[in-house]
């Protein structure tokens, strides 16, 4: 810096020495030639300090690179999980001991591999596009299987990333070993496999269990009805028992007719139309007879009103020997069902109803039906009222029980009020409850009608 400054005087002043110049102006020259020198002495030693800082501060960054390098090495090493690192190629040039391990391989063996040489499949594995991935800063995580040196397989769960190594990027890879998870989710498929092929075979015995018991209810339906071939049969004695009187005495008068000369056209054609007269109301009953233990096949529509006249056809003559009155009031509505099925219902609970007037022995005993719409505009309701006493209270829950009965002796099977409510309830999609009211029993029987008809 003083060499520039003598420089610059002898340009000025025109002198190269500061002694050729007055005293005061030499004073002033050389003060600041020392100043300059000063400043150069201290410039140098700032350039040294600098030039000594910076290569301790990149001696201090190389020590703080290298024991991150270590500290990191050393996290991987000690990691639970497998980590290898790839280079740009694909490469393997590094691995954990967890790696090596699990795969089976010296490390020097597994070092400098192909990484997708690793893994069984490359279905997911597809090492160019997953660096690329990478390499735009995604995290890839996926399931694979990975070969071990004996080349048996293992499944592992990978999760992958960039790695820097001295400012040179690479890909670090981590797997776990999911054979846990695996083995795991292949007995909770096997177990749902069991539970789909149980709640199968539970369906099909449901199924069978169901057919069993429509076969059943249509055994016990045939049960009670034969059951009830008794009660008929004493039903068509009562109805046939005055034909066959008239009868009688039709084909006795014939003989005095002929005695005393009455026999003539008129008396001939009045005795055939009185005999076919009672032999059609005989044949009627066995019509009627018949009909009533054919088994209906499929739902029909059918009313109401006509189905239950057709029982009382049958039942009335036997009732009024016994002095019980029986009535039915309403409107024809039609419903959807099994017509003589529901017939055997009305049979069932008419006789029911008969037996207990006859046991309570009740004079003045009567039946009163009545047809009428319900609280549900989509069902009509039929009642069955008698003054028979009415059901003991302890018992009254169980009366529709299959074999349950009330009557004494050998006169009930206990299984006519259980196949009505399952025909009313199980057939017919209706519904049969009983109630104590008024000195008697009470049936309340609800049907899906169809439409109101005109009487």
């Amino acid at each position: 810096m003083h060499r520039l400054l003598k420089r610059q005087m002898k340009k000025i002043l025109g002198v190269s020495n500061f002694e050729e110049l007055p005293e005061d102006i030499a004073k002033f020259a050389k003060a600041i030639e020392n100043t300059y020198e000063s400043f150069d002495i201290d410039k140098k030693l700032l350039e040294n300090t600098i030039i000594i800082n910076t290569e301790e501060l990149n001696e201090l960054n190389l020590k703080i690179q290298l024991e991150n390098e270590l500290r990191l090495k050393g996290l991987i090493e000690q990691a639970p999980y497998g980590f290898v690192i790839v280079d740009y190629d694909g490469e393997v040039v590094d691995a954990n001991k967890f790696a090596s391990d699990t795969l089976g391989y010296e490390k020097r063996d597994l070092v400098s591999c192909k990484i997708e040489s690793l893994f069984k499949s490359r279905e997911n594995f597809e090492f160019q596009d997953l660096r690329d991935k990478i390499m735009r800063g995604e995290k890839i995580s996926f399931d694979e299987v990975m070969k071990t040196s004996v080349n048996s397989d293992i499944p592992v769960e990978i999760t992958a990333g960039k790695f820097i190594i001295k400012e040179t990027p690479h890909i670090l890879i981590m797997f776990q070993d999911i054979i846990e998870r695996v083995q795991a989710e292949k007995m909770a498929r096997q177990k749902q496999l069991e539970i789909e092929n149980l709640n199968k075979q539970l369906e099909e015995r449901v199924q069978q269990e169901v057919i069993k018991n429509l076969e059943k209810d249509q055994l016990l339906i045939q049960q009670s009805k034969m059951a009830a071939i008794g009660d008929m049969m004493g039903n068509i004695a009562h109805q046939w028992r005055q034909p066959l009187n008239n009868l009688s005495i039709a084909i006795q008068d014939v003989e005095e007719a002929f005695l005393f000369d009455e026999l003539n056209g008129n008396y001939i054609e009045e005795f055939i139309e009185n005999s076919m007269s009672n032999v059609r109301f005989m044949s009627k009953t066995i019509d009627d007879f018949r009909n009533f233990f054919k088994p209906t096949k499929s739902k029909v529509e059918f009313k109401l009103k006509e189905a239950i006249e057709d029982i009382l056809k049958i039942v009335s003559a036997q009732l009024k020997n016994n002095n019980i009155s029986i009535s039915i009031d309403g409107e024809n509505y039609s419903v959807i069902g099994y017509p003589n099925e529901f017939k055997q219902v009305i049979l069932n609970l008419t006789n029911n109803a008969k037996d207990a007037i006859i046991e309570n022995r009740v004079e003045g005993g009567k039946i009163e039906i009545a047809i009428s719409d319900s609280d549900d505009e989509k069902y009509k309701l039929i009642t069955i009222q008698d003054n028979g006493g009415g059901i003991p209270k302890h018992v009254i829950s169980r009366i529709f029980e299959p074999y349950f009965t009330t009557k004494k002796g050998n006169k009930g099977t206990g299984i006519g009020l259980y196949m009505s409510k399952t025909i009313i309830e199980g057939n017919m999609s209706g519904e049969l409850l009983v109630k104590n009211e008024n000195g008697g029993a009470k049936f309340y029987l609800s049907l899906p009608h169809v439409v109101k008809l005109k009487n």
